[in-house]
């Protein structure tokens, strides 16, 4: 088994996906009626985003700025930077790195492409979670009700600027059986060979959400009920799933390298994972990923040596 530094962006991608995909009986009717209202007529047009990322650590941070486009049939395409520091106490210096990316989805695969020096590379991310832009994107009023099923408090507050913003709280547990069924159906549909890494990711996966209970803030036009602008803190979801992962080890259930156990045990104890996503027409910008780099891009592990960095942020 294989953690790669990406298995981050997974996290953030499904829980992304929950967010728009996704009662209490005892909040105010007023705001859990607001909160259906706006997500049952959020229809979903080919529409634009600009994603921000953070992960950090005692000694490591890790900053993703992206603009992209969902389209109505699923796929996307995204392009940005990827930046990173790691401060060595011992030798009391910091070193900063910076990446250019860009990201297409189509189909099953989500393709990431990296510059790393002068040479382009690239690598399947996300895997099993790639059905989670369908669930963005879906217009399917069943499919929706169910998730929103999973949200057990809201709280509505003017956000000024004729948007209202819902602090959400979800069921996790709720959450992850809602999806699970669709999440299966969907691996059924790759090759033999990803089934069995998506399987276990979705069930550690299905793990982190039952002891967590995923919250975000949801910000719409008043008017329109259309999304304008999502917050998330994942630090529960991504600490809860690397802990899952290190508990099969320990019972023997999967074997894990030792640098892949030193990854797992510094995300789920020292790391947090925050996400601010606008989502807008897509007219300001198109992300065009360049022939020339899907030509010319090596497979590679691009981020090996930063799992290297973000075991030795916590250990020094």
């Amino acid at each position: 088994m294989r953690m790669k530094f990406f298995a981050v962006f997974t996290l953030l991608a499904a829980v992304l996906g929950l967010t728009f995909g996704g009662s209490r009986a005892l909040a105010a009717e007023a705001d859990m009626q607001a909160f259906r209202g706006a997500y049952l007529q959020d229809v979903n047009e080919s529409k634009g985003f600009h994603l921000e990322l953070m992960f950090s650590g005692p000694t490591f941070q890790s900053n993703v700025i992206s603009d992209g486009q969902l389209s109505q049939d699923g796929s996307a395409v995204a392009d940005g930077k990827l930046s990173w520091s790691y401060t060595n106490l011992a030798a009391e210096q910091t070193q900063q790195y910076e990446m250019p990316f860009y990201a297409e989805r189509s189909g099953n695969v989500v393709v990431f492409y990296g510059k790393r020096g002068n040479v382009w590379q690239k690598e399947n991310i996300l895997g099993g979670f790639s059905w989670l832009i369908d669930a963005v994107t879906s217009d399917d009023r069943d499919t929706k009700r169910k998730y929103a099923a999973t949200v057990t408090d809201v709280q509505c507050e003017d956000a000024g600027n004729g948007q209202m913003r819902m602090q959400l709280t979800f069921d996790g547990k709720a959450l992850s059986e809602v999806r699970d069924k669709a999440v299966r159906d969907r691996i059924a549909t790759m090759s033999e060979a990803d089934q069995k890494d998506a399987l276990a990711t979705v069930n550690y996966l299905n793990a982190a959400l039952a002891e967590s209970n995923p919250k975000c803030a949801w910000t719409v036009d008043s008017k329109t009920g259309k999304t304008a602008v999502v917050t998330a803190d994942l630090t529960d979801v991504m600490r809860n799933y690397a802990k899952a992962v290190l508990q099969d080890s320990y019972q023997g259930k999967i074997s894990l390298s030792k640098e892949e156990t030193d990854l797992l045990a510094s995300i789920g104890y020292y790391y947090t994972l925050q996400v601010y996503l606008v989502k807008n027409d897509g007219s300001a910008k198109h992300a065009v990923i360049p022939a020339t780099v899907k030509n010319s891009a090596q497979e590679a592990n691009i981020f090996a040596d930063v799992n290297a960095e973000i075991v030795s942020a916590v250990n020094k």
